[in-house]
Formats: structure tokens, sequence, C-alpha cells
């Protein structure tokens, strides 16, 4: 089954508020856990369930994207047939004027791609999700209700999820869906913007993108045709979190510092498979003191880590002291530093006797490269 199906994942999040982490790198590859990028998650799921036919539909600042995933080695996704293909903007020239303004544009610069593949079902999903997807147990779920389209939901409290959010009947079929702003304290179908479609479908409502100026996918393709087409709702069980913001970053992040949330991550029988970068060590001096911490290879700690996420070759000198930090690659915290909820971007200099200080809602963002 899942040898006639392929992915096509977005790089970008089409609508959401600015991340200041994702300003110069796209938001699929913005740091996470220590060693991971945001996209590792969705790839990983992907190849569990053996699709090894992925396109990934870029925006901008695509640079990071490409260096990260090079090949697909890591992924096994090196491969003569399907395989990792980056699908780069402007690839048609009526796409340059609309710099895809969402993700019909720019489904439509890849509808060529589409019918080149030799395929009956294709996943649309966000590559901004820290879950484990079984895509094999959607795919069977949509195969056995003949649906025309299914999607990924939870129900569960998500007190900050603007997005959408689905009703369905007893047997599964969705029979509304609407976008949400309104913060809600109870808990609500909250869509994850992974979905399945039947190809010749999916081509078909692109043809009438196209025709009719269609602009946003979900209200277009989907909640428009809940009376037409077999629209199936799909659970998730286990947990969930959608980065958009830097505030679901942080969120997310120091919920992985759980050990259950941990294991149920990263030690499921779903392994997350990310680019190998071969390192030392990490080396703790005697005036190091760690506390509830996930600390990457290649690092010095001489200084005092409290609920911390720390990245590769991170050096940290006596003195310094974090709370509720999270610091990426090569970034050097000199003595007497104090910081507390505060994310450092890559390769940044943080000096001596400087305190910096965020709040767990609103976490301070050191810019990469910056020296302070």
């Amino acid at each position: 089954m899942t040898s006639k199906t392929m992915c096509i994942l977005f790089s970008e999040s089409y609508g959401a508020a600015p991340n200041e982490l994702a300003s110069e790198r796209t938001l699929a590859t913005v740091p996470f856990a220590g060693r991971y990028r945001l996209i590792d998650f969705t790839l990983s799921s992907l190849v569990k369930a053996g699709i090894f036919n992925i396109g990934i539909l870029t925006k901008e600042h695509y640079g990071s994207l490409m260096d990260h995933l090079g090949w697909g080695k890591d992924w096994d996704l090196d491969r003569k047939n399907g395989g990792i293909k980056v699908l780069t903007p402007f690839a048609k020239a009526e796409t340059a004027l609309t710099r895809d303004r969402s993700k019909v544009d720019a489904l439509l610069s890849a509808k060529a791609y589409l019918e080149s593949c030799d395929i009956d079902t294709v996943i649309i999903s966000d590559a901004n999700l820290v879950m484990n997807i079984d895509f094999r147990g959607m795919l069977a779920y949509h195969k056995e209700r003949e649906a025309d389209i299914t999607i990924l939901y939870q129900n569960k409290k998500c007190p900050g999820h603007t997005g959408g959010v689905l009703e369905h009947d007893a047997t599964g079929r969705v029979i509304d869906g609407y976008y949400t702003t309104v913060q809600h304290n109870e808990p609500q179908d909250a869509v994850f913007g992974v979905y399945i479609f039947n190809k010749d479908l999916l081509l078909n409502l692109l043809d009438r993108a196209y025709t009719f100026g269609w602009v946003d996918f979900e209200r277009d393709f989907v909640t428009k045709n809940l009376n037409k087409l077999k629209v199936f709702a799909y659970a998730h069980k286990g947990f969930s979190a959608i980065i958009n913001t830097v505030a679901d970053y942080y969120k997310a992040s120091m919920q992985v510092l759980q050990p259950e949330i941990r294991q149920e991550l990263f030690y499921s029988d779903t392994p997350i498979l990310t680019r190998v970068k071969n390192s030392v060590p990490t080396v703790y001096g005697f005036d190091g003191k760690v506390q509830n911490s996930l600390i990457a290879d290649g690092c010095v700690i001489n200084g005092e880590l409290h609920n911390c996420i720390i990245f590769r070759d991170v050096t940290i000198e006596k003195g310094a002291v974090l709370n509720n930090c999270i610091i990426m690659q090569n970034t050097a915290i000199h003595s007497g530093a104090h910081l507390n909820c505060v994310i450092s971007d890559k390769d940044v200099d943080i000096a001596e006797n400087h305190i910096l200080s965020g709040y767990q809602t609103y976490p301070f963002v050191i810019a990469k490269g910056q020296h302070i």
C-alpha cells in the first residue's frame, strides 16, 4: 500500500506568526532537543511507515534545509527511485509573482511533479510537528473507509491553539470544520495539518483552485467540500506539539525534559533519525553542576545548569548559572553570566557577568551569531 503513496511536506507554516528562530532558516530546520531538527520527526514517521517518496516544498531561506538533508542518507532516502526531492520556489514562471503566498500556491507550483509520480495516494503534511505519527495506521483507516480525504487530529486541551478544529460523527466522518483564534480551555478536536488525498482528487482540486483563485488550503480544499466528499478524521494518540511561534517552541522543548514525554518521543518503536555528526563526548568539570538537563556531545560544562537543553559544542564556564534555557550549537557562555528563560541561537558569545532573563511564556531570544 505504501509503495503507491508519496508525501508532500511543507517546510514553512503558511500564515503563521513570525518566528525569530526561523528568520534565517526554514521553520522545518529549527533545531530541537539538542541534536534534531523539527522536520526529523515527520520524516522519521514516514520512513517507519515505508513511505520513501517525499517531496519537500520550500519557500525561502532553504540553505539550512539542503545542508541538513543532503541526499537523505541518514533517513534511508538516498534512493534511485523515490527518495527526497526538494521542490524549490519559482518552479514555473507564473508562480514567481505569487512567491508562494499560501499552501495552494505552493502546491500549484508542484502540480507537474505530482502528475509525473506513479502513485495513487498523497499525504500532505506540515513539517513543524513534534510527535510520532502513525502513517501506516492512518493510511489503512483511509483505505478501509474508502475516504476521499483523511485528516489527522487530536482531542485535547490546547488553550494556545489557533488553527483548524473539526467535528465528526460516530463513524469518524467530518461534519464540520472551522478555524479558531479563540483561546479554549476545554478539549477540542485540533487539526495538525496532516491530510491524505486520493491523487486524482487532489489534482482535480488544484485545477479548481487555479480556476477560481482559491488561496486557503483548509477552507477551500476541505471545509467547502464536506458535503460533496467523504472526509474522515483519524485520531492521534500520545504526545503532540505544533511549533509555530517561539512560545510554542519553548513550551515543547521544556516538555521534552519530562522523562515520560522523552521516553515516548525518542524510545518508542519509531526511531527519530537525524543527520549524524561525529563529535567527542561532553566534558563535565569539577565545578560543573547539572540538574534535569539534556546535553549533547562536544560540550564543556563548568557552570551550573538547571532544566536546560544544551546543543553540541557549547562551552559554559565556571561561575555561569543557567535556568530553564535552550542554548544552541557553538555558543560560549563566560564566567559569571546568569541566564533565565533564554533561547540562544547558534554561534553566540555571552560575555562575563551578563544577566539575561525572559519568562516562560515569553523567553528572551538571542539571534544567531550575536556577541553580547
